[in-house]
């Protein structure tokens, strides 16, 4: 059946949001009339290496957690074909070409099934698709660089990918029900349109998420140099502060021991979000009917949970950022800092779980189902390496703070980018 003539009968309602000047229609056809598949190759990641190589492999893995939408090879690190595999066996037509999608055929969840990529650059460089992927390629419907990576993030296109999706713990998809899904394609100048557009907005949100990243790199650096007397901080003077001298914790942390007088919200300490209000947390309040016995937490306090929590099997130790008094749970270490700075270079310094590892592991016991023992004081007993000077604690604080503040600031941006993307692919697409 010719494709070109298929679409002309199946013409549809325009999308609500389109560029000035175009009103062409918009036509329908199954993906199986603008895409033929090819086929791919089931090498492991043993069979890869990122050294050397005359082949590169698109692994589904990487199409779920690094590859962008549209596949720059420029931009991405893609692994080589390990030299012991007779790439001589691989067929012309399952190396990729410009225009190609590459198809993630696995997924444990519905949100990552039939998750796509759109190559839109491969530098003249051999690239194949590797384990649990399609490679589909446009046959007789022209389609302009990029449209279809977009298209395919559509809302009514994940819908129906999310319908024909098998499995229980893992879920997969076949070539013969992903052909028989249905596509809404513009006129090619739209297409040119949309692509560009959209690419736009991935581009400032890469832009961002680098910047982001830059950001957390040099926090990370500032602090690792600051521990290492590498870097230091002075006086408005010009003169350096006083050596930084081995403290217990005991005698900059101080254990207040106030509980609830009734009137304070529940919080929770997040790995990520530090203290956070319960129902906004976890959707609901999980304490116990009587809290007279939590324990109050003012602005600026420390908090270790004592629990543990993904990559932190010894719990996680936070400053509260809050600008109320709120309670936390009993069991809970709640302590008030030598000076709110001080407080946030230690939230600073426990936010990566091997400095909070090396604290914790020689003064903790673990009991029955992985719980932790340790006392409040024990917690206090060990010494760290830090500024006497509470001028100096409260200036790093703030240095430290304001980075974070602009890390924060970025993540807002990309945050509103990706809902200004998600909002155009519902109104751009029909």
């Amino acid at each position: 059946m010719d494709a070109t003539k298929e679409i002309d009968k199946k013409k549809i309602p325009a999308p609500k949001l389109r560029f000035k000047g175009i009103q062409s229609g918009w036509k329908n056809l199954l993906y199986g009339d603008i895409y033929t598949f090819y086929p791919t190759n089931s090498f492991s990641r043993d069979n890869l290496n990122y050294e050397s190589g005359e082949v590169k492999n698109i692994h589904y893995g990487d199409i779920h957690t690094r590859f962008a939408t549209l596949f720059d090879i420029q931009n991405e690190e893609v692994p080589f074909v390990n030299s012991e595999i007779d790439i001589k066996k691989i067929k012309d037509e399952s190396y990729c070409q410009e225009k190609d999608l590459v198809i993630a055929d696995a997924s444990e969840d519905y949100a990552d099934i039939g998750k796509t990529i759109e190559l839109v650059n491969l530098n003249n460089e051999k690239i194949i698709a590797g384990l649990h992927t399609f490679l589909a390629r446009p046959n007789k419907y022209e389609m302009a660089k990029g449209f279809a990576g977009y298209l395919v993030q559509s809302w009514k296109f994940r819908k129906q990918v999310m319908i024909i999706a098998q499995g229980t713990k893992v879920l997969s998809l076949s070539t013969g029900r992903l052909a028989n899904l249905k596509l809404d394609i513009p006129t090619l100048p739209e297409q040119q349109k949309i692509a560009s557009f959209l690419s736009a907005i991935d581009k400032k949100m890469q832009q961002l998420t680098r910047k982001k990243e830059l950001l957390e790199q040099y926090k990370k650096g500032v602090m690792q140099q600051l521990f290492l007397g590498k870097v230091s901080f002075k006086d408005e003077y010009g003169k350096a502060f006083p050596k930084w001298e081995d403290r217990k914790l005991e005698d900059m942390l101080f254990e207040h021991k106030l509980n609830s007088t009734g009137k304070e919200e529940v919080y929770s300490v997040s790995v990520h979000k530090g203290l956070i209000n319960q129902i906004e947390h976890l959707g609901r309040v999980f304490a116990a009917k009587n809290t007279d016995n939590y324990n109050l937490v003012k602005p600026n306090d420390v908090i270790y949970t004592k629990s543990p929590t993904g990559n932190f099997p010894l719990g996680i130790i936070k400053q509260s950022k809050v600008d109320k008094d709120v309670i936390v749970s009993p069991l809970y270490g709640v302590f008030t800092p030598e000076t709110p700075g001080l407080g946030y270079m230690l939230n600073v310094y426990f936010e990566t779980p091997l400095n909070v590892k090396n604290y914790l592991s020689s003064i903790i016991q673990k009991g029955a189902k992985n719980t932790i023992n340790i006392t409040n004081a024990t917690f206090l007993s060990k010494r760290m390496k830090l500024p006497v000077s509470k001028v100096e604690q409260q200036k790093i604080g703030d240095y430290l703070l304001n980075i974070d503040l602009k890390i924060e600031n970025v993540s807002s941006l990309i945050t509103q980018n990706q809902t200004f993307k998600k909002g155009l692919l519902q109104q751009m697409f029909v």
